[in-house]
């Protein structure tokens, strides 16, 4: 690898001619001689004739004559030293294997910075056999799969089986392939068989495993193709915008060449772009809808959505359509369904007990499929609690973090609060950190434009709320901050699961006070349960009662104000400043130009 042309990468030119006896020391002799070729000719006769005198030497001065170099280890920063004889041929191949590599890349470029659940391979051989009554036992406990119903369907061990089982139209498989799906991971495995048999199906799954084209393919295969005449024919329901955003931009990536009419239904708009700005009333006739819960309630009350005719119903983030918020909107979901032969689909990443029990009295001769343990957090997540005394303790462990290089971008800091996510960003901007805060109170645009700077990397960190924690997929997030303890194990897995996605390393960090004590050995629980190490003394506290996991669940404690730093203080002072003078301009000049109409009237 030419390690100058990767320092060059933003652009910048390095002239190998004029430091070639600097560049040796790198690359060698051999490499030197392609910037030039009457130079290395020199250095061949020169360095053949020193080269015993250099290797016992070890000096600068072997370097100049073309003789190899031996470079400690803490300079070595490329691994190159240790091969001066690496010759432009072989540069010459890796670069052809480069380009082999991006062409297979390129549609994740076009893609930003985000992608849904399941854009990355699962690690594992790709041509396993396929699965049998006589391996399944083997099969489900490899994959960390469980299964339960009556006669659920076998798992499938390829994307061939697609095809060969199920009769899976090529271009799928071909749109499978152009995007680098190349292999299914556990829950595409076990969830993606019902489906296609045309099961209700209850799935689980940790977050960033997948979840999301588990259920996008065999939807698309079950439609076959766009229908002009019929209306809605499939339903997604998503509890927040952005994961509908989400999930809408992968169905166009997986239908890419098919036509299909989709519709993004949410809170601030009646169709997405899809439906070309139309009103959703005068373009009934879509294939399949995405939307939020209320959103669609209000639709269907007003007689802008008709879904009798929805055959497929999915329910994704499960266990929050059925909490307490959503609950009422989802069973007037649920009503207007009204098709005989609707299938339902449940996914999330945590499923209590009650959840499951609700979704039994609607679904009919259900499968379940969960992947590893139920309200587990994926294992390539690095969990770490923190405890930091009080809440002033908080900001002086984040601050510590960032000094000591711990703050590795792109980070998320959750927070319980909108009161709280707005005082912790007023403290952090004055840092001198690249941080942005998002939470529902924020318009729409606003929201959209933080989410895009942050994929872009032009914010380093992002304050939210439990709106981010739910679906919502950036690539490459390095760190989950949980500034504020979260009020229930769902929360925290949630949280916790915008890091470490689709088989890639992360790490969380959990401040915890005094005050929340008494709830910690829940996150303790999924902690070991996902394989980190949690000192004895953790595991042997109290599990907090039922009583108690409801209250702080319905209820989040209340916390101190988020203001402790004096500089930040001082810089607030100035920013209060600045926006009064400003306000105070802007009336001067209201009051000026009333008086000037006040007087041309008089006149």
């Amino acid at each position: 690898m030419d390690i100058f042309r990767t320092l060059a990468g933003g652009g910048t030119r390095f002239d190998k001619r004029r430091f070639q006896n600097d560049l040796k020391i790198f690359g060698g002799a051999d490499e030197a001689s392609t910037s030039s070729t009457s130079v290395s000719s020199r250095q061949a006769s020169s360095g053949k004739h020193k080269r015993a005198a250099a290797d016992s030497a070890r000096s600068t001065k072997s370097a100049s004559n073309g003789a190899k170099v031996i470079v400690p280890d803490g300079l070595d920063f490329f691994g190159s030293a240790a091969k001066a004889k690496s010759t432009t041929s072989a540069i010459e191949r890796e670069e052809r294997l480069s380009n082999k590599k991006g062409k297979r890349k390129a549609a994740e470029v076009e893609s930003d910075n985000t992608e849904s659940d399941s854009d990355e391979e699962e690690e594992g051989c790709t041509d396993e056999p396929p699965v049998t009554k006589a391996n399944l036992s083997a099969f489900l406990k490899k994959h960390k799969l469980k299964t339960k119903g009556t006669d659920v369907p076998l798992p499938m061990a390829s994307w061939a089986e697609l095809e060969s089982r199920f009769s899976v139209s090529p271009w799928l498989r071909n749109n499978l392939k152009k995007y680098g799906w190349e292999v299914p991971t556990a829950i595409q495995k076990g969830a993606m068989p019902v489906i296609l048999a045309d099961r209700d199906l209850l799935a689980g799954a940790p977050t960033g495993s997948g979840k999301t084209l588990a259920f996008l393919l065999p939807l698309l295969h079950h439609l076959r193709a766009p229908n002009k005449k019929e209306n809605f024919r499939a339903v997604i329901v998503s509890p927040t915008r952005e994961l509908a955003q989400q999930i809408y931009e992968q169905l166009k990536r997986l239908s890419e060449g098919r036509n299909f009419r989709i519709c993004v239904l949410t809170k601030t708009a009646d169709a997405s772009a899809v439906a070309k700005g139309d009103d959703i009333r005068k373009r009934k006739k879509f294939d399949i809808l995405i939307t939020t819960p209320l959103r669609l309630v209000h639709a269907v009350e007003k007689e802008e959505a008709d879904l009798s005719n929805v055959r497929h119903l999915v329910l994704d983030e499960a266990d929050r359509l059925l909490e307490e918020g959503f609950l009422e909107q989802t069973d007037s979901i649920l009503a207007a369904c009204s098709h005989p032969e609707l299938r339902k689909a449940l996914f999330s990443a945590t499923l209590p007990a009650g959840v499951e029990e609700m979704a039994k009295t609607f679904m009919v001769d259900e499968c379940r499929v969960i992947v590893g343990t139920k309200d587990s957090a994926t294992e390539t997540i690095q969990q770490e609690l923190q405890f930091v005394g009080s809440e002033d303790g908080k900001l002086h462990a984040l601050r510590s973090l960032i000094q000591e290089g711990g703050l590795k971008p792109p980070v998320l800091l959750f927070v319980q609060s909108i009161d709280r996510a707005k005082d912790l960003f007023h403290e952090l901007v004055y840092d001198g950190l690249h941080v942005d805060v998002i939470h529902s109170d924020r318009p729409k645009l606003q929201r959209e434009g933080v989410i895009s700077a942050f994929k872009r990397g032009d914010v380093w960190v992002l304050i939210c709320t439990e709106l981010m924690a739910r679906g919502i997929d950036f690539r490459g997030v390095q760190l989950v901050i949980n500034y504020d303890f979260p009020q229930s194990v769902q929360s925290y897995i949630h949280r916790i699961g915008r890091t470490g996605r689709a088989g890639r390393q992360g790490r969380a960090i959990t401040y915890f006070t005094k005050e929340d004590a008494i709830h910690l050995k829940t996150v303790v629980n999924v902690m070991r349960q996902s394989g980190c190490d949690v000192p004895q003394w953790m595991l042997e506290l109290k599990n907090p009662n039922k009583k108690e996991r409801k209250k702080l669940k319905q209820k989040a404690p209340e916390r101190k104000e988020i203001r402790t730093s004096a500089a930040s203080s001082v810089g607030r002072r100035l920013a209060n400043k600045k926006r009064d003078m400003v306000a105070a301009s802007k009336r001067r000049k209201v009051e000026d130009d009333n008086k000037g109409t006040t007087s041309g009237n008089r006149a």
